[in-house]
Protein backbone atom coordinates (compact mmCIF):
# COMPACT_ATOMS: atom_id res chain seq x y z
CA UNK A 1 0.00 0.00 0.00
CA UNK A 2 1.46 3.53 -0.75
CA UNK A 3 1.13 6.64 1.36
CA UNK A 4 -0.28 9.23 -0.10
CA UNK A 5 2.01 12.19 -0.35
CA UNK A 6 1.95 14.79 2.20
CA UNK A 7 1.20 18.47 1.72
CA UNK A 8 4.43 20.64 1.98
CA UNK A 9 3.53 22.97 4.56
CA UNK A 10 2.78 20.22 6.63
CA UNK A 11 6.01 18.93 6.36
CA UNK A 12 7.46 22.46 7.05
CA UNK A 13 5.05 23.17 10.26
CA UNK A 14 5.51 20.02 11.51
CA UNK A 15 9.03 19.99 11.36
CA UNK A 16 10.44 21.49 14.61
CA UNK A 17 13.69 23.33 12.87
CA UNK A 18 11.23 24.03 9.41
CA UNK A 19 8.99 25.23 11.64
CA UNK A 20 10.45 27.51 13.35
CA UNK A 21 12.58 29.07 10.69
CA UNK A 22 8.47 29.73 8.72
CA UNK A 23 7.63 31.76 11.66
CA UNK A 24 10.53 33.87 11.70
CA UNK A 25 9.71 34.51 8.09
CA UNK A 26 6.56 35.18 8.88
CA UNK A 27 7.31 37.77 11.61
CA UNK A 28 10.03 39.46 9.22
CA UNK A 29 7.68 39.55 6.97
CA UNK A 30 5.10 40.72 9.23
CA UNK A 31 7.65 43.76 10.47
CA UNK A 32 8.39 44.26 6.65
CA UNK A 33 4.74 45.17 5.62
CA UNK A 34 4.51 47.28 8.69
CA UNK A 35 7.32 49.36 8.10
CA UNK A 36 6.05 49.73 4.22
CA UNK A 37 3.06 51.07 5.35
CA UNK A 38 4.98 54.20 6.90
CA UNK A 39 6.74 54.71 4.24
CA UNK A 40 6.01 56.79 0.98
CA UNK A 41 5.38 55.04 -2.07
CA UNK A 42 8.72 54.43 -3.90
CA UNK A 43 10.90 54.17 -0.76
CA UNK A 44 9.02 51.57 0.31
CA UNK A 45 9.34 49.59 -2.81
CA UNK A 46 12.76 49.68 -2.40
CA UNK A 47 12.78 48.53 1.72
CA UNK A 48 13.16 44.90 0.71
CA UNK A 49 13.85 43.16 3.96
CA UNK A 50 13.52 43.68 7.37
CA UNK A 51 14.48 41.69 10.45
CA UNK A 52 15.34 42.22 14.07
CA UNK A 53 19.10 40.89 15.35
CA UNK A 54 19.46 41.50 19.19
CA UNK A 55 18.41 45.15 19.91
CA UNK A 56 18.87 46.69 16.16
CA UNK A 57 16.36 46.68 13.59
CA UNK A 58 18.00 46.09 10.43
CA UNK A 59 17.05 46.82 6.88
CA UNK A 60 17.89 45.86 3.51
CA UNK A 61 17.07 48.06 0.63
CA UNK A 62 18.36 47.81 -3.15
CA UNK A 63 20.72 51.16 -3.96
CA UNK A 64 22.51 53.62 -1.20
CA UNK A 65 20.72 56.12 -2.68
CA UNK A 66 17.06 54.66 -1.07
CA UNK A 67 19.17 53.86 2.33
CA UNK A 68 19.97 57.37 2.98
CA UNK A 69 16.36 58.31 2.09
CA UNK A 70 15.26 55.37 4.96
CA UNK A 71 18.03 56.86 7.42
CA UNK A 72 15.76 59.70 7.04
CA UNK A 73 12.33 58.43 8.21
CA UNK A 74 14.46 56.31 11.05
CA UNK A 75 12.84 57.71 14.29
CA UNK A 76 9.43 56.90 12.64
CA UNK A 77 10.68 53.32 11.63
CA UNK A 78 12.06 52.66 15.25
CA UNK A 79 8.93 53.32 16.40
CA UNK A 80 6.67 51.24 14.86
CA UNK A 81 8.86 48.41 15.13
CA UNK A 82 9.03 48.90 19.20
CA UNK A 83 5.80 47.45 19.15
CA UNK A 84 7.15 43.82 18.22
CA UNK A 85 10.44 44.33 20.38
CA UNK A 86 10.43 46.89 23.14
CA UNK A 87 13.86 47.36 24.13
CA UNK A 88 14.90 48.22 20.60
CA UNK A 89 17.79 50.44 20.79
CA UNK A 90 18.78 51.30 16.89
CA UNK A 91 18.06 50.84 13.35
CA UNK A 92 20.96 49.71 10.47
CA UNK A 93 20.61 49.73 6.86
CA UNK A 94 22.00 47.40 4.41
CA UNK A 95 22.31 47.59 0.93
CA UNK A 96 22.16 44.03 -1.30
CA UNK A 97 22.06 45.48 -4.83
CA UNK A 98 20.16 43.17 -7.69
CA UNK A 99 22.10 41.72 -10.07
CA UNK A 100 21.04 42.55 -13.34
CA UNK A 101 23.28 42.38 -16.52
CA UNK A 102 22.38 45.30 -18.72
CA UNK A 103 20.75 44.51 -21.87
CA UNK A 104 23.52 44.12 -24.73
CA UNK A 105 26.20 43.11 -22.18
CA UNK A 106 28.31 40.46 -21.60
CA UNK A 107 28.81 39.15 -18.25
CA UNK A 108 32.41 40.07 -16.80
CA UNK A 109 34.88 37.70 -17.76
CA UNK A 110 34.05 37.12 -21.47
CA UNK A 111 36.22 39.17 -23.62
CA UNK A 112 34.76 41.22 -26.80
CA UNK A 113 34.34 39.61 -30.37
CA UNK A 114 37.50 40.64 -31.91
CA UNK A 115 39.30 40.85 -28.83
CA UNK A 116 38.60 37.15 -28.31
CA UNK A 117 39.06 35.90 -32.06
CA UNK A 118 42.78 37.63 -31.93
CA UNK A 119 43.58 35.75 -28.79
CA UNK A 120 42.03 32.57 -30.32
CA UNK A 121 44.68 33.12 -33.33
CA UNK A 122 47.22 33.87 -30.91
CA UNK A 123 46.37 30.25 -29.50
CA UNK A 124 46.49 28.44 -32.79
CA UNK A 125 50.19 29.66 -33.45
CA UNK A 126 51.68 28.18 -30.22
CA UNK A 127 52.85 24.88 -29.84
CA UNK A 128 53.02 24.32 -26.26
CA UNK A 129 49.70 22.52 -25.90
CA UNK A 130 49.06 23.87 -22.25
CA UNK A 131 49.34 27.33 -23.60
CA UNK A 132 47.06 27.05 -26.57
CA UNK A 133 44.58 25.05 -24.02
CA UNK A 134 44.32 27.94 -21.52
CA UNK A 135 44.44 30.84 -24.67
CA UNK A 136 41.90 28.72 -26.13
CA UNK A 137 39.25 28.66 -22.83
CA UNK A 138 40.36 32.48 -22.24
CA UNK A 139 38.91 33.22 -26.08
CA UNK A 140 35.82 31.25 -25.17
CA UNK A 141 36.68 28.48 -28.29
CA UNK A 142 37.56 25.15 -28.23
CA UNK A 143 40.75 23.62 -29.01
CA UNK A 144 40.28 21.35 -32.20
Amino acid sequence: MTKKPRPLSNVVNNSEQLGHLARMLQQQQALLEEIRQLLPAPLAQHCIHARISGVRLVLHTDSPVWSTRLRFHAPQIIQSAKRQAPNLAGLDIRICPPEIIRPGRKPLGSLPEKTAALVNQLADSIDDQAIRAALKRLSGARDN
